[in-house]
């Protein structure tokens, strides 16, 4: 969007900061968020584009205690189609719109800590973080993990700005995700930071 934005083929790549919501923010901590993608250009100002998407959702710590375990991670995987609207604001600046949908997988991983004996302690396990006191080993072991994948849809919208003449934008964008995902919807809001080329 803009005089760069208006190109044939598109890329973009960004991260940021990704916020849980609605029912995913009963058991989910803020993490992070990655996105890259590309695409086409339908007019100047109107963009057809498919993009992966990483989004992790660590379960709350207060949760991970209750239930007894060493760690529980989470993460969301997602290939979705977007259309993306734009309107220029001023030189190399562009206002966008956009939303789409595709296919979520969430991913959940139980850990629990288990001892381990009759190994010989050595100085050498310490420098990869392991502790051994009389031949003991405490080791984080995979209790369960579960999979959940679902059609899911998103919207948003972002700024773009212009890096001198060059093709390159800067982008910020909010985008709502929501995923069909089994017995818990999954609900995520990624704040994204990148490029656009």
């Amino acid at each position: 969007m803009g005089e760069g934005y208006s190109q044939n083929y598109t890329f973009n790549i960004g991260a940021g900061p990704g916020f849980p919501l609605g029912s995913t923010d009963n058991f989910a901590s803020i993490s992070y968020n990655f996105v890259t993608g590309g695409g086409v250009s339908a007019t100047p100002h109107i963009k057809l584009d498919a993009e992966f998407m990483f989004h992790g959702i660590p379960v709350q710590k207060k949760i991970v205690d209750h239930l007894g375990l060493s760690d529980v991670k989470g993460r969301v995987y997602a290939l979705s189609g977007n259309l993306l609207v734009g309107t220029p604001i001023g030189r190399g600046k562009t206002l966008y719109a956009i939303a789409g949908g595709g296919w979520y997988r969430r991913t959940l991983e139980a850990k629990q800590t288990v001892f381990q004996a009759g190994m010989v302690c050595s100085p050498y396990w310490s420098w990869w973080g392991e502790e051994c006191v009389n031949g003991i080993f405490a080791t984080d072991v995979t209790v369960g993990s579960r999979t959940s994948s679902a059609p899911g849809f998103n919207f948003g919208g972002g700024l773009t700005c212009q890096i001198g003449d060059s093709p390159a934008h800067i982008y910020v964008e909010a985008r709502y995700h929501l995923a069909y995902t089994r017995n818990v919807h999954t609900e995520v809001l990624p704040l994204t930071i990148g490029l656009r080329f």
